[in-house]
């Protein structure tokens, strides 16, 4: 049996660069070390025998097989691109390699055999993305084989909360920490992971990073409830129940002209149907950015318009898939009087498109 996360829901405001980085040198280095292409006494000195920082931080570079590093980076890929998005690229390396430190020393404090691998890292990352990204939704894949019940064979697809999974996870590490076996550093996983809870719960603490969806301190604390859904109408209202939001906008779909290339009249078409979750609302001076998710049909070509001295953006605006997420941001106006926002928007009905 085996359930697999591919992708985790949330709102990038910049790309992970560095996250992507680390992925590609710990790659390099399990094929130059398979390859032979480094030293012995070079890939010796990298693995976790000793208090030695370089043992510390450059066994996380270091992978038994292929199947030990496809599983790390797996998942340095779904919760270290959100972590990297949401603390920066400059801040990230140094923050996963004091991951790294952290979980070494708890494996050299608690186990004396030697280990490699980016787990301790990794799991530093999710201790964090358990605090940020609690409630944010998390798509797996599954398989499993009961043949004494005439199931020889099962998979397909769900999705659940980040935090069911993530805890999930660090039973399985508790139990194979307490029952042992495994030649795992189960030790490395439990100390990456603490140290990313408490490191990630200082940074919302004391606002070093801000966040567009609703975190642990805040499920704690009650600031912020479960997303719902809410159509683009509907967007007005959602920053009206902002505290210090003077804002009475009126945002409206524009409506989308039908073209044909025959004289007859147009076949009537459906319309696509336009859904964004809004995740999060923020007003920083005179800038208002709506933060959402596209729960509707994929969309294309969208462009924001408004009054002026308003200045409205939308992005992405190139393409739009379902389940991507983006943002609206209207800036520099005074918003104490109503405003007008036009969406235009391209989409696909029958092999045409429609402006």
């Amino acid at each position: 049996m085996f359930i697999i996360p591919y992708k985790m829901e949330t709102v990038f405001t910049r790309l992970p660069i560095v996250n992507i980085c680390i992925i590609v040198i710990t790659s390099l280095m399990f094929f130059l070390t398979i390859y032979e292409s480094l030293p012995n006494d070079v890939i010796e000195s990298l693995i976790l025998q000793e208090w030695d920082l370089g043992q510390m931080i450059g066994n996380a570079f270091l992978h038994a097989d292929l199947f030990h590093l496809v599983g790390n980076m797996l998942f340095l890929w779904i919760f270290g691109n959100a972590v990297c998005a949401t603390v920066g690229n400059l801040a990230y390396p140094f923050l996963y390699l004091f991951l790294a430190i952290c979980a070494s020393s708890t494996h050299l404090t608690f186990d004396s055999h030697p280990a490699i691998g980016a787990s301790g890292a990794v799991n530093g990352i999710i201790g964090m993305a358990l605090i940020l990204f609690p409630m944010n939704r998390l798509n797996c894949v599954y398989g499993y084989s009961m043949p004494m019940i005439g199931v020889f064979w099962k998979s397909g697809r769900f999705t659940t909360k980040t935090y069911w999974m993530i805890l999930f996870w660090f039973v399985f590490d508790v139990f194979g920490l307490l029952l042992g076996g495994g030649n795992i550093a189960y030790w490395a996983h439990i100390g990456g992971f603490t140290v990313g809870l408490l490191t990630a719960s200082s940074l919302l603490l004391f606002n070093v990073v801000e966040t567009y969806d609703p975190t642990f301190i805040d499920i704690v604390t009650g600031k912020k409830l479960e997303r719902q859904t809410y159509n683009l109408q509907e967007l007005q209202e959602i920053a009206a129940r902002q505290p210090g939001l003077p804002v009475q906008s009126s945002v409206s779909l524009a409506s989308p002209s039908r073209h044909s290339s025959s004289s007859q009249a147009p076949t009537p078409m459906k319309e696509p149907m336009v859904i964004f979750r809004v995740t999060n609302v923020i007003q920083k001076e005179n800038v208002i950015t709506w933060f959402f998710i596209n729960e509707g049909d994929a969309l294309s070509d969208v462009a924001v318009q408004c009054g002026t001295p308003v200045v409205a953006e939308i992005n992405p605006s190139r393409a739009l898939p379902r389940r991507v997420t983006g943002w609206l941001r209207l800036k520099n106006g005074s918003f104490a009087t109503p405003c007008e926002v036009k969406i235009g928007l391209s989409y696909a009905v029958a092999s045409r498109r429609v402006n």
